[in-house]
């Protein structure tokens, strides 16, 4: 992973369609932020806040979702395949696959 963004705030943002493949977004707070159609393919979530965000058909191939907080977060259509996660990490996400 060579972007760090650990720690940044992007709550309801609009990141439709955005590549963070391979970012390290450790502890981010993305609350009701949209990522649909996203790129988060390996990248590292740890400890993000994804409270009610929109991560309908987001590609989360290999991340890391390790202590996240997706409650309310809308998981329809997501690639989950090979995601580290508990199911602790996805309780309360809506749709999840």
């Amino acid at each position: 992973m060579s972007i760090v963004l650990d720690g940044a705030n992007f709550d309801g943002m609009i990141l439709t369609g955005i590549d963070f493949s391979q970012v390290s977004l450790r502890g981010v707070s993305l609350h009701a932020a949209n990522l649909m159609n996203a790129d988060l393919s390996f990248a590292n979530l740890s400890g993000a806040n994804l409270v009610e965000a929109d991560l309908i058909n987001a590609k989360l191939e290999g991340a890391i979702l390790t202590g996240a907080n997706l409650y309310e977060a809308d998981l329809l259509g997501a690639d989950l395949t090979n995601a580290r996660y508990s199911p602790e990490d996805l309780k309360g996400a809506l749709h999840c696959p």
